[in-house]
């Protein structure tokens, strides 16, 4: 079984439109330019492991009010095994802008979820639990109000303690905290205020350095977005960047989850002790450029990213 950790979830809703034009009104009328599905970042990979053939997938967390029912129901449509603490807040709600002609994204993101202490240690409780058949551990995303942000740090303890391998994409303090109980595996996310471990990220050396950092502080494998490339970096010390090649970018929502879920399905199928760390961030790199590409949120088939392997670019920096 695969464990994925999504503790402030949302319904996601995406509009397609030709243009997006500021202040015109636009009228969806095709059921295709409109998706309203479950979101969060540990869900979106859990129903990609789904894709990918495993067959017990699990999605823990917080779901709230009435809404967090309909949430709950979407995410069953997929197979996922839903273990959810119900709250009496209402599960948040996203809205996706997108315009084809010219290709934008406009993206409103609701941070209003609120989540009570007992709700957070009936958390800590259930997964305690409910890891004991799991391989693995996904943890990624934000966290709500009400939540400690050494929550991640929490979990990751009782997972390692458990020799369960641990993915953690985090950001802000929750990152920084979680980092003493040693993920094996760390991605930033850091799209809200542009800096890690509150460094700001303007240059690649800037980049080069906190990764490093993180390792230092605990990260056995480190991989940073940086643009449209990713920084990856290895336990022994090296640094590589891996490039897509002649992309044309529709869509950011799922990109970093498809990677994460393809990253981690490499490592599986690969031995997690002694598995090609440059191929599987080859193959998760190759399964981003597919969504980015596609009007898709999830994967499919294996098969159909691994037409984009060759379109990435792996260089070995000299740091």
């Amino acid at each position: 079984m695969i464990t994925t950790v999504t503790l402030n979830p949302a319904i996601d809703r995406e509009y397609f439109v030709e243009t997006n034009e500021v202040m015109k009104n636009q009228f969806i009328y095709n059921h295709q330019d409109l998706k309203v599905y479950p979101g969060g970042k540990g869900l979106i990979s859990a129903i990609n492991f789904k894709a990918l053939g495993y067959q017990d997938v699990q999605n823990i967390g917080f779901v709230g009010g009435k809404q967090g029912l309909f949430f709950q129901k979407m995410v069953q449509k997929h197979n996922i095994i839903s273990n959810y603490i119900h709250t009496e807040k209402e599960i948040r709600n996203n809205v996706k802008v997108i315009g084809r002609n010219p290709a934008t994204y406009t993206q409103y993101n609701d941070y209003t979820y609120r989540v009570e202490k007992a709700d957070v240690e009936e958390l800590i409780i259930r997964f305690k639990r409910s890891i004991s058949e799991s391989n693995c551990i996904l943890m990624s995303g934000s966290v709500p109000e009400g939540v400690n942000f050494d929550i991640y740090q929490r979990l990751i303890k009782i997972a390692k303690a458990a020799g369960k391998h641990v993915f953690l994409q985090a950001s802000g303090e929750a990152l920084k905290l979680a980092l003493a109980a040693e993920p094996d595996v760390l991605t930033p996310y850091f799209k809200h205020h542009k800096t890690i471990l509150d460094q700001k990220m303007d240059q690649k050396e800037d980049y080069i350095k906190v990764g490093r950092k993180m390792q230092e502080m605990g990260a056995k494998k480190v991989m940073i977005p940086f643009h449209c490339d990713r920084l990856v970096f290895d336990q022994d010390g090296q640094v590589y960047q891996l490039s897509p090649k002649g992309y044309c970018i529709i869509n950011w929502l799922g990109a970093s989850d498809a990677y994460n879920a393809a990253y981690l399905d490499y490592a599986f199928q690969n031995g997690k002790a002694d598995f090609d760390f440059l191929e599987a961030n080859k193959r998760a790199a190759a399964a981003a450029l597919w969504i980015a590409e596609n009007e898709n949120i999830y994967l499919t088939e294996a098969k159909d990213f691994h037409s984009f392997l060759d379109r990435i670019e792996i260089k070995k920096l000299e740091v």
